[in-house]
């Protein structure tokens, strides 16, 4: 029997540890990938992430606004020449050295309403950062979505035209043949031809208007230009298949108007605006503040007997306490400017409002409209294809037996392949809508 070396005992353990790097590399992304994707790494998404970390920033600096101001401060100086004697406090010409120590607090009391009104609209401006940014990641996968359908069209495009080219092809050669039968012209060859040539165009334009769409969705994901993105082919690209016929669109609405992050961006932008207005008018209502301090000193004139640091530090200890009123006047107008143009930020927020809404209910209803058409045209392509196929294959045979001319062939012929490519269309058109109502009845666009 003969030893079996090393190596072959190895090599069967060592294959897959050495072929998974090979699979890994062949990962198919599905369009729940790429979107899952894009919101990793969209630019848009970042920006829209770090306005909400500021706002946060905000917010916290809001409620910190309640609470007292606390600061300390130490102080040293040299005075030489005529200075102030800090014992006597007179006038002399002694070298003196100053070290000084003081702790303050401050609070407000009463602010008119400015101090809780600024915290409510950190508050809303935080929360409207946080539905900005589902926005945002919303508005990313959306972009991804329409760009990978378009792909995947262009892609079963090809497919198409690379077939019809083939069809083509074959047509030619079986007119060439018939003519040498005397069973066509060359009329009819240089027709081959001239099918055959445009064909061949119109697959070539497929072809670089796939690579342009591929183009579109890495810019759309921020993928990559150089590294591969592999697809499934185009008829896999549906999740859930066809939903059916859709629910009322009064209920779809109802929940979008509760759900939809535009609609609750949109809504906290009001409160935030009506809080503002608040704020505004608290600045016409006097404030209340209540400070209070500790401070002490040490002193030394160069040149004479000088107490202690201790001795110093323990008579010269000061404290204090007082409330203060400011009661505001007049300054130039800026009130009254601010309180103006702070109810116009007001009225342009509910006018948003209002906008939001109505674009809300008009894509809504244009989505189901247009998802109950698709399905319905979808439905009609898949039984015309199935009649074009039947009456090409029928009128393929006529004109090999010379029953039909080419130009009456080359008719139902082109007709066959361009309810192919519509056929497509309307497969895809039907997965977006469907996923646009899903989105608007269950605000989630990406399937886990």
């Amino acid at each position: 029997m003969a030893k079996i070396k090393r190596h072959q005992l190895l090599l069967p353990l060592l294959l897959p540890l050495l072929c998974f790097p090979l699979m890994a590399q062949q990962k198919v992304w599905t369009i729940d990938d790429c979107m899952r994707y894009a919101v990793e790494h969209n630019f848009d998404v970042h920006e829209s992430r770090i306005n909400y970390s500021n706002d946060k920033s905000s917010y916290s600096e809001s409620i910190a606004s309640f609470f007292p101001s606390l600061n300390a401060s130490v102080g040293a100086d040299y005075n030489f020449g005529r200075s102030i004697d800090p014992a006597t406090n007179t006038y002399d010409n002694l070298k003196t050295f100053n070290n000084s120590y003081a702790v303050t607090a401050s609070w407000t009391i009463f602010s008119g309403g400015r101090t809780i009104n600024a915290f409510r609209e950190a508050k809303m401006r935080m929360r409207q950062a946080s539905h900005n940014v589902r926005n945002c990641e919303d508005e990313a996968a959306i972009a991804v979505m329409e760009a990978y359908v378009n792909l995947q069209y262009y892609r079963a495009l090809v497919e198409i035209t690379a077939s019809k080219l083939d069809e083509s092809r074959r047509l030619l050669e079986k007119s060439l043949k018939m003519k040498e039968l005397g069973m066509n012209s060359a009329v009819e060859v240089s027709q081959a031809r001239a099918q055959y040539a445009d064909d061949d165009h119109i697959h070539t334009t497929a072809e670089g208007e796939m690579q342009t769409a591929l183009l579109s969705l890495k810019r759309a994901m921020n993928y990559p230009v150089s590294d591969t993105l592999p697809l499934p082919a185009p008829s896999a690209l549906s999740g859930a298949g066809i939903m059916g016929e859709p629910e009322d669109m009064a209920e779809i609405y109802d929940f979008a108007l509760k759900n939809n992050s535009l609609v609750v961006q949109a809504q906290l932008n009001v409160d935030a605006s009506r809080f503002a207005v608040r704020q505004a008018k608290g600045a016409f209502i006097p404030s209340l503040s209540l400070q209070a301090g500790l401070s002490d000193y040490y002193y030394r004139h160069f040149g004479s007997v000088n107490e202690n640091f201790r001795e110093q530090m323990n008579g010269n200890f000061g404290q204090y306490v007082g409330i203060s009123m400011s009661i505001p006047l007049f300054n130039a107008l800026s009130r009254t400017g601010s309180l103006k143009r702070a109810k116009n930020a007001e009225l342009a927020a509910r006018s948003e409002y209002d906008r939001t809404l109505y674009e809300l209910d008009m894509a809504i209803s244009q989505a189901v409209v247009d998802y109950r058409n698709l399905i319905k045209e979808n439905g009609k392509m898949e039984q015309k294809v199935e009649a074009d196929s039947i009456a090409y294959r029928l009128a393929d045979r006529k004109y090999g037996e010379g029953l039909m001319s080419f130009t009456d062939m080359q008719q139902v012929y082109n007709t066959w392949y361009e309810s192919q490519a519509e056929l497509v269309r309307t497969s895809l058109m039907v997965e977006v809508k469907r996923r646009l109502l899903e989105y608007y009845r269950t605000n989630m666009l990406i399937l886990q």
